[in-house]
């Protein structure tokens, strides 16, 4: 029987874990869909990519009702892409705008109070698990948020040891800095740290 992906809570990540663990590679990624994709006719239901995902995105069936089961789960699944497609903390980048260059951190910090996040992009976390751009500017008393890309140089000037890290500004001069990944489940103890 069929695997099954809930793609309203997929971030469809090139390096999803059922890719990797299926053993007979039913599972792909189209780089021109930019979508995970499974060849059913190849699934043997081992079930490995169902306990890789961490959000529950795929679903494995052992019979045809089960199958039906998981695809009607999904249809009345109220949530939507749209929802999942935001940019969040300690996750991989969704709108290029926010993200600057090392020299631009001075000059978009000098006035007001402003969230720097410095991420590697090669440490990324799930978008579903991860805490929306929004519900930090909306919980917290910053305006502003940025995110530049982790290295040695941003890395030694404001001696971070963990990304991702959030690095709170006001009027040009730093606060405080929130460093390691928090998921959205952690967020009251998030907000906290950066109020």
């Amino acid at each position: 029987m069929p695997a099954i992906i809930n793609h309203k809570i997929c971030d469809n990540a090139s390096a999803c874990g059922g890719i990797s663990v299926c053993p007979v590679g039913a599972f792909t990624y189209n780089e021109k869909t930019k979508r995970i994709e499974i060849d059913n006719s190849k699934c043997i239901s081992c079930g490995l990519c169902a306990k890789t995902c961490p959000i529950g995105a795929i679903g494995v069936a052992k019979t045809q009702e089960e199958f039906e089961e998981l695809k009607q789960a999904i249809e009345e699944d109220p949530r939507k892409p749209e929802d999942l497609f935001v940019d969040r903390y300690g996750a991989d980048m969704i709108n290029e705008s926010s993200f600057i260059e090392n020299n631009e951190i001075d000059n978009k910090v000098k006035s007001g109070k402003t969230l720097i996040e410095v991420i590697d992009l090669d440490q990324a976390s799930c978008l579903i698990k991860s805490i929306p751009f929004q519900e930090i500017i909306s919980n917290t008393h910053y305006d502003r948020y940025y995110r530049v890309l982790w290295n040695n140089e941003i890395a030694k000037k404001y001696k971070l040891k963990e990304s991702p890290a959030m690095l709170c500004f006001e009027n040009g001069k730093l606060l405080k800095k929130v460093e390691g990944y928090f998921e959205d489940s952690q967020k009251v103890e998030f907000f906290n740290k950066l109020k």
